[in-house]
């Protein structure tokens, strides 16, 4: 079990980084109580110097909620199936690099209960660049003047796999993905199911328009938010190293992949979903 006392740095935008914290081993109750505890008051948790198998990602992920198998087939681990690979390569290596992610979104915002958290274990880095980038939507929303505020109370925004708003190259579903993701609805504001603070709600790959308006108007009323939700003051900018395990929140941030590197350069993650709440 560990033993060791932890380390934590708070950063700016609700980040904390935490080091004296082995996954491979058993955490004592207290520790588990630690992490859960930052990890809701601060969003994002960076776990330093991590080295995990798959499935000790699997049993890190249980730490804070419980994993769930992820969508798209082509993307998964075959064992253990929860994690999947997110790389500038395809999962077997490909021999035409590219990087996904690249818009801002957060993770799986067209499904009925979206993903509570996102965890993201670094395997290969580039050289220089590669980072991600995160938003906080909370302090977005405790930050937007309270006309623009007003306007978005009570709405709610559908949600597509295919959004035709969506910037994004998205993965193709079979049949059988197609019919676990229909149109979804979301409030704008959600309120936190262990908080209950309150956040700014939105994806800009997946929504399609606000519910209760002409297409014309949702599409200025969304232009506006992701206007002033975008802006510099409310981002942080995560740079990896090897064996970096980030968990976000996904109720509250949003994040995109950096473009800044050499893509023939491997920038390689395991990734883990946690289940979430139906947003309310």
């Amino acid at each position: 079990m560990n033993t060791a006392e932890i380390d934590i740095e708070y950063r700016e935008m609700r980040v904390v980084s935490v080091s004296g914290v082995d996954l491979t081993k058993a955490l004592s109750d207290s520790h588990i109580t630690l992490l859960n505890d930052s990890f809701l008051s601060h969003h994002i948790l960076c776990l330093r110097g991590q080295t995990l198998t798959p499935h000790q990602l699997v049993s890190a992920g249980r730490v804070f909620g419980e994993p769930q198998v992820q969508l798209l087939g082509d993307y998964r681990l075959d064992d253990p199936p929860e994690v999947s690979v997110i790389s500038n390569y395809n999962k077997l290596g490909g021999e035409k690099p590219h990087v996904r992610a690249t818009h801002w979104h957060t993770d799986d915002s067209y499904f009925a209960r979206p993903a509570k958290a996102t965890m993201l274990f670094a395997m290969a880095i580039p050289s220089s660049g590669g980072s991600t980038q995160f938003i906080d939507t909370e302090a977005v929303l405790n930050a937007m003047p309270d006309e623009m505020r007003r306007g978005i109370e009570g709405r709610r925004a559908v949600h597509k796999y295919h959004s035709r708003r969506g910037k994004a190259v998205v993965a193709v579903r079979t049949p059988e993905e197609e019919a676990l993701t229909p149109d979804v609805s979301h409030p704008l504001i959600r309120t936190h199911p262990e908080t209950g603070r309150k956040a700014l709600y939105i994806n800009p790959n997946r929504i399609d328009h606000v519910e209760g308006l002409s297409i014309a108007e949702s599409d200025a009323l969304l232009d506006e938010l992701y206007d002033f939700a975008f802006d510099v003051r409310f981002q942080y900018r995560h740079h990896w190293q090897l064996g970096d395990l980030i968990i976000w929140d996904n109720c509250c941030t949003m994040h995109r992949a950096s473009t800044d590197f050499n893509v023939f350069e491997r920038r390689e993650f395991q990734r883990l979903l946690l289940k979430g709440e139906v947003p309310i």
